[in-house]
């Protein structure tokens, strides 16, 4: 049975727009937990700020170039979960200048600088001014997410979710088989492995240990899952042993890792590497055919 939508909740069970973003980010990936590390270790000088700061610059980055991806977000409830992260990333921002405002100050109180009165009509912002400006901006971005977020997150994560992504790794796998079959000239074969309901997604992520064959003119190819990787070999890059079984020293390894990918996901991806594939072995009949013998003038 594949997942097509998440049930529907009274308004009245709705949960917190925090609460969206903390169910889904309770379990830290290993760049968040480097970043916790520290600041359980300590930060306590002007190296530490700016070491965060680069790092929260790297990875809001990242997250746009992640979310640029045609397959960034599956449903409304991913997108919900994204919205309340960049919410609150944004409070923490409103934070930052905030105290960012204050380390100026008490650099001032250290005597450092000089923190002058506001500048009157017609003379240049100065330092405070620019405090100024700070404490204002904090306060918008504060009144923007009171403002916003609630409805925003609240409305894509109630919304109808009706991507069929796979309940387990075989689930996945015998999706991706039926797209196959719409999507691909050739014949195509689910390769069960276990009988139905008899498989526990394995802790390893190697998968089901079902597989998919499919036919084009010209090879054989094999999906699996193994190692946490999605797969696919071709029947000609094997290579026979003495006994009798079979290698495969190359193999193409598709770019969409999660174990429960979206099945369209993971068939454009099959589709892509067999064109490629196609092109290639025309590109090399081409110009084999191109090519004829040159005399030597030898006899």
């Amino acid at each position: 049975m594949l997942i097509n939508q998440t049930p529907e909740a009274d308004a009245t069970d709705a949960p917190s727009w925090h609460e969206v973003y903390e169910r889904a980010a309770h379990e830290p990936n290993d760049l968040v937990r480097e970043v916790r590390c520290a600041v359980e270790y300590g930060m306590h000088d002007p190296r530490d700020s700016v070491e965060m700061l680069s790092a929260s610059e790297e990875t809001t980055r990242a997250v746009v170039t992640a979310l640029s991806s045609p397959w960034s977000l599956y449903t409304p409830q991913d997108a919900a979960t994204v919205a309340a992260g960049l919410f609150v990333q944004l409070e923490h921002q409103a934070e930052a200048l905030q105290e960012l405002g204050r380390a100026v100050g008490r650099i001032a109180g250290r005597g450092e600088t000089v923190l002058p009165a506001p500048a009157g009509p017609g003379q240049p912002a100065n330092l405070a001014d620019a405090l100024a400006a700070l404490r204002s901006v904090s306060e918008q971005v504060r009144s923007l997410v009171a403002r916003h977020a609630p409805g925003i997150v609240r409305t894509l994560d109630a919304a109808p979710a009706s991507a069929p992504i796979g309940a387990d790794m075989h689930e996945t796998v015998a999706a991706v088989a039926g797209l196959l079959t719409e999507q691909h000239d050739g014949t195509v074969t689910l390769n069960r492995h276990h009988e139905d309901g008899e498989f526990e997604d394995p802790d390893d992520d190697f998968g089901c240990g079902c597989d998919i064959t499919f036919h084009t003119a010209e090879d054989v190819y094999t999906f699996h899952r193994g190692d946490s990787e999605w797969s696919l070999v071709k029947e000609s890059d094997g290579r026979e042993l003495s006994d009798g079984s079979t290698v495969y020293d190359t193999y193409d390894t598709l770019s969409v890792s999660l174990g429960t990918a979206h099945p369209q996901q993971l068939t454009d991806s099959i589709l892509r590497i067999v064109a490629n594939d196609q092109q290639a072995q025309q590109a090399q009949q081409d110009f084999s055919g191109g090519l004829r013998s040159v005399p030597t003038g030898r006899t």
